[in-house]
């Protein structure tokens, strides 16, 4: 009889880790990850425990063989998050921005195996579920400052995500793919190239409306339509990724990275920013630079 071979793990990534956020309890390990790489990126992954990825702007697009299967996929923040099963083998080609964020969550299997009492065997890439984005939120700034009462809030974290993801898998909750009406991907593109542009100005609905070319009303719903976000969101999405690049790149001080980046001042930059990453910005740049 031929002797089984054992598993082949492997966990691969290009680029350079620019910094990491790392807690665990029982049923979870998290991960809080910043990276810098070229436009290209390679990916290697195979690990014995169940992962929810949630990437940021950085990742627009993964082309890859999983399990042997050739595939690619679009990510947007309106389809930023990924589950792969126990066991999945990921080979293939990130497209990424220079610098660029995402979480990872590996649940602990013998976790997943007494409450699910049953295995996830369905990949979902690419995909938004409010409720797990938000709950990945809430447990990035629980991660980042974790307390005795950690381990109580990532049980309770892990239970009701489990219950989500098993549903995904199972295709009674699918995946809400972006919307497919909305702006042209031209026009988003001048949009976004007008905001990077224009981050230390007032950015109006006006004026993003008539770089679309449209009615205030009309670039309101196709903008919704196209991204998953209001204006406002997205705006201030980029403001705070400026504001990473500028922490991170950058020995200016807070209130010129503030101004620079579009906030009317230090406060408010700091409010904006501890409630967009967990951490303030003094905290942020630490963290890059250790």
């Amino acid at each position: 009889m031929e002797e089984a071979r054992p598993e082949r793990f492997v966990r691969h990534v290009g680029g350079e880790l620019v910094s990491s956020v790392i807690a665990r309890s029982k049923p979870i390990r998290v991960e809080l990850l910043s990276r810098t790489s070229r436009p290209r990126m390679n990916w290697h992954f195979r690990q014995p425990e169940l992962t929810l990825f949630w990437f940021g702007k950085g990742c627009p697009r993964l082309r890859a063989r999983i399990d042997g299967r050739p595939v690619e996929y679009q990510f947007s923040e309106a389809a930023s998050l990924a589950l792969f099963p126990a066991g999945t083998e990921i080979e293939g080609e990130w497209s990424v921005e220079p610098a660029f964020d995402y979480t990872v969550v590996f649940l602990d299997p013998k976790f997943v195996e007494r409450r699910l009492h049953g295995l996830i065997e369905r990949p979902a890439i690419a995909f938004r579920h409010d409720q797990l984005a938000r709950g990945l939120v809430e447990l990035g700034q629980e991660a980042a400052t974790p307390d005795n009462l950690f381990d109580l809030f990532a049980e309770g974290w892990a239970s009701q995500a489990l219950a989500h993801m098993a549903r995904l898998s199972r295709g009674a909750e699918a995946p809400k793919p972006p919307s497919r009406g909305g702006l042209p991907a031209l026009k988003l593109r001048r949009i976004e190239e007008f905001v990077r542009a224009n981050l230390g100005e007032t950015i109006s609905l006006s004026a993003l409306s008539d770089v679309a070319g449209l009615s205030k009303r009309h670039f309101l719903r196709a903008f919704q339509q196209s991204t998953g976000t209001s204006p406002h969101r997205y705006v201030l999405g980029l403001r705070i990724a400026s504001a990473k690049r500028r922490l991170s790149d950058t020995d200016e001080s807070l209130t010129s990275i503030a101004l620079a980046s579009g906030f009317s001042h230090a406060q408010h930059f700091s409010s904006a920013f501890r409630q967009a990453t967990g951490m303030s910005p003094s905290v942020f740049r630490q963290q890059r630079r250790a």
